[in-house]
């Protein structure tokens, strides 16, 4: 039967304690709060994670509304602020211009959006081609926003503190305060690194709590929708962000031994999951990328790197574009063939490295604890009783195998365990595992309870259940639906290219509210919280100014201007070509229209972006 909202059931104290959180999480970034404090919460801290782990522990042990409001409130408090430093410091990286505008691997994914909402196909955005349904999704994000870049990646944040809450919360109820807390902790720490980034782990992170969640119903109430609806969302979860596919051959498995029945176990039931996750994997994987214009081949493309590296001894992806001079998937795929058959123990050398670097303390390690600088003596204590208490969790769900959900958890680790070597850390540190870290977190909840002793369904669960499946639903309808309608909706009308020099480039673009950054003079005005960064932040704050020179050259443009320089990632509507078009003087826009806009700019090339920077600029004229 259908699960309903059952009125009879519902707690408005509840729901207004749902709901205080969740304005809260808006007010917070409302304002400038000093980044001074919010930076602890941008990076892990010991002192900040013996924090975070100490008051989840007292929110967790309160009980009914209390303890909803704290603990969901925490969430968003932590989600808010690690946003917020993003916004006031101005922060810049190899994937991030001064806190909000995406560069390099989350350009690639922001111009896959800004294609489909434009009209365009995606046929030339780097990552966005390999993995069309981050970039996807996040266009129906934006069409909800308003094309407001600042909104939709606040959107997403909030979505993954609130997929995160809901996760532990069945943590909590199924094993205590004590396990609900190791639980979140963890999983905050983890998705910390790439909150408020245009990158796919987000899509990853949110459909895997998700996903998780609603299988963790699958296993108690055995139904079949939860357990189709689970899977659905998990499969697009890990395809958004390439990862622990063995996970799902596990996850049939379990299917056939929790629906079994009078059987011991049923290899009908395992066959059925196998067609439709493969049928499902396809319809995302093929279908959908063609949808959306992406060129044949293009999927997963870079899991050839992957392979390489593994077979030449776990070098690393990039070994294969040093050394055989091509992008060519199909001649990698080749090349890693022909090294396996030489020298067959390399590969088992990689995926030696891969286990290696994934358990153990360092900079690729799945936990949080770096190991290094001035706590390295209590990280490697805080390591070492982690591993001990994910080994007593492992220990424990093997021991409680005859409980469905021990072993749907027990099936999601060792799908986890055996994807590690075609997912080697040194290819991407841990964002690889981003849609199924609730199934690796766990662990450590399990190692600390008596699970799943204590796993008895709550009254509201029903609710709960009905507002899980409805969130899966509009997220599968935005992330797989939506995108190949707007690509078709939109049409692209025959724009007049303005007259410019022979030494200048025209264009035709949209300035979208939330989506550009003004580098501020500091006695030009006020400036300190996106879009409006303080110049001095911005090379303050800059992790890459000194060895690149698309940051450096920014850097130039805004020294020698006399007033704030507005930097804009968009399109050029006349060509389809993503370009940062950069306003020298942003009371250039003084007195214009903001809708369409057209004019003449002077190229600059950097080693990896172009920089268009505008000499004239107009409303365009029809």
């Amino acid at each position: 039967m259908r699960a309903v909202l059952d009125l009879k059931r519902v707690n408005y104290s509840e729901i207004l304690s749902w709901l205080l959180p969740i304005l809260f999480f808006w007010v917070l970034l409302i304002f400038e709060i000093p980044y001074s404090f919010t930076q602890k919460f941008h990076r892990y801290e010991l002192f900040v994670f013996l924090s975070v782990l100490f008051l989840y522990y007292l929110s967790f042990r309160l009980k009914g509304d209390q303890g909803v409001l704290a603990v969901f409130g925490l969430t968003m408090l932590l989600f808010a602020l690690t946003l917020s430093y993003l916004w006031t410091s101005g922060f810049s990286d190899n994937f991030l211009i001064s806190g909000l505008l995406p560069y390099k691997d989350a350009k690639n994914y922001y111009l896959g959006a800004s294609l489909l909402t434009n009209g365009f196909p995606i046929r030339i955005a780097g990552q966005a081609l390999g993995r069309p349904l981050f970039p996807g999704f996040l266009s129906s994000v934006l069409l909800l926003t308003g094309q407001n870049l600042k909104i939709a990646l606040a959107l997403l944040t909030q979505l993954a503190g609130i997929g995160l809450y809901l996760s532990a919360r069945q943590v909590r109820q199924a094993m205590g305060a004590l396990a609900g807390t190791l639980y979140i902790t963890f999983m905050y720490f983890y998705y910390q690194i790439v909150a408020g980034y245009a990158m796919s782990e987000s899509l990853g992170f949110i459909g895997g709590c998700f996903g998780f969640v609603i299988l963790w119903h699958a296993a108690r109430r055995k139904r079949w929708f939860d357990v189709l609806l689970g899977l659905a969302l998990l499969l697009v979860a890990v395809s958004a962000r390439a990862g622990t596919f063995f996970i799902f051959p596990m996850l049939a498995l379990w299917v056939g031994w929790a629906f079994r029945g009078a059987k011991r176990f049923s290899i009908l039931y395992v066959i059925l999951i196998l067609v439709l996750l493969a049928a499902g994997y396809f319809a995302v994987n093929t279908i959908y990328p063609r949808l959306l214009g992406v060129p044949e081949g293009a999927s997963f493309g870079n899991f050839a790197y992957t392979i390489y590296g593994q077979t030449r001894g776990g070098i690393g992806w990039h070994s294969a574009i040093d050394e055989l001079g091509t992008r060519n998937p199909s001649r990698v795929y080749q090349a890693a063939w022909d090294a396996f058959l030489a020298t067959p123990s390399d590969f088992f050398k990689g995926v030696a490295g891969a286990y290696r670097d994934f358990f153990l303390p360092g900079g690729r390690s799945i936990f949080v604890f770096g190991v290094k600088d001035q706590n390295y003596e209590l990280d490697l204590v805080l390591w070492g009783l982690t591993i001990i208490v994910m080994l007593r969790g492992i220990y424990s769900l093997i021991f409680k195998r005859r409980s469905d959900i021990s072993t749907l958890l027990l099936a999601g680790f060792i799908g986890i365990f055996l994807s590690i070597p075609f997912l080697p850390p040194i290819d991407g540190g841990m964002r690889f595992y981003a849609s199924t870290m609730p199934f690796f977190f766990v662990l450590l909840a399990v190692g600390v309870s008596r699970f799943p002793d204590r796993d008895k369904e709550p009254a509201s669960a029903k609710n709960e259940l009905f507002f899980l499946r409805f969130v899966a639903v509009t997220l599968l309808m935005l992330t797989v639906l939506l995108p190949p309608v707007t690509l078709r909706a939109n049409s692209r009308p025959k724009l007049n290219e303005p007259v410019c020099p022979s030494e200048q480039r025209s264009f035709v673009i949209n300035i979208s509210p939330g989506s550009y950054i003004d580098l501020v003079q500091g006695e030009n005005g006020s400036c300190g919280l996106a879009p409006k960064i303080c110049y001095d932040d911005f090379l303050t704050h800059n992790t890459e100014m000194h060895i690149d020179d698309f940051y450096q050259q920014l850097d130039t443009l805004a020294s020698t201007s006399q007033t704030d320089m507005r930097i804009i990632p968009t399109i050029n509507l006349l060509d389809g070509y993503f370009q940062y078009f950069v306003l020298p003087d942003s009371q250039m826009l003084d007195g214009i229209s903001i809708e369409l806009l057209s004019g003449c700019a002077t190229r600059i090339q950097t080693e990896n972006q172009r920089i268009f920077l505008v000499e004239t600029i107009s409303t365009y004229d029809k």
